[in-house]
């Protein structure tokens, strides 16, 4: 019994294969060109909304994980001269919420393929919604929405699959949001100004 219990979990972890949906490109930052000016400081705030068959607020160790995952690309992305949770003071100030949305649909077939020992495959799609709020003390403001996918397959031959596409494709679908945000947020000027100037907006 616990040699087929063994081969069962081996097969959950093994026997799958995660793929990004692609809908939001790969986004690489473009280094930050100060051409004269100073980094802005950031003020941030995260909340993480999920849910199969209804959608609610994630408990707090999951809104702990996503809020992580933005502030390593936040930090990561060497825009800012600091960054802080919700400090009024900042100079710009962005305000995410990433919604997920699984599909109760999938959860029959996931059950199929396990009872077959992964012979028979299945796949579930889960839809991540990003809603970013951005404002700038001087008044510049603008909202990001963007949408994308990640799918876990379920079948044996997955498991040849697994080591490179497996669940760290999921936070990376998300982080690649994140980016895609910030780029955007470049390519519309949020970054030409110094601190200077906008202290004096205020």
């Amino acid at each position: 019994m616990v040699r087929i219990l063994a081969v069962v979990l081996v097969l959950a972890i093994s026997g799958c294969a995660v793929f990004d949906g692609g809908m939001v490109p790969k986004t690489n930052l473009i280094p930050y060109d100060e051409n004269g000016y100073k980094k802005p400081n950031l003020s941030y705030s995260s909340t993480a909304i999920g849910g199969v068959f209804s959608q609610s607020e994630l408990p707090g160790a999951a809104q702990s994980i996503m809020e992580g995952e933005l502030f390593s690309v936040l930090e990561s992305s060497n825009y800012f001269s600091r960054i802080a949770k919700k400090d009024d003071s900042a100079d710009i100030n962005i305000d995410v919420t990433i919604i997920n949305k699984g599909n109760p649909a999938a959860l029959i077939p996931a059950a199929i393929t396990g009872a077959t020992f992964y012979i028979i495959p299945s796949w579930a799609t889960d839809q991540f919604n990003v809603v970013a709020k951005v404002e700038r003390k001087d008044g510049l403001k603008k909202e990001y929405t963007l949408s994308d996918t990640a799918t876990i397959v379920q079948w044996l031959p997955m498991m040849f699959v697994f080591p490179v596409k497996n669940f760290s494709v999921i936070p990376e679908v998300r982080k690649n949001m994140y980016k895609k945000v910030l780029a955007d947020m470049k390519a519309d000027g949020f970054f030409n100004a110094s601190v200077e100037t906008l202290s004096l907006a205020n």
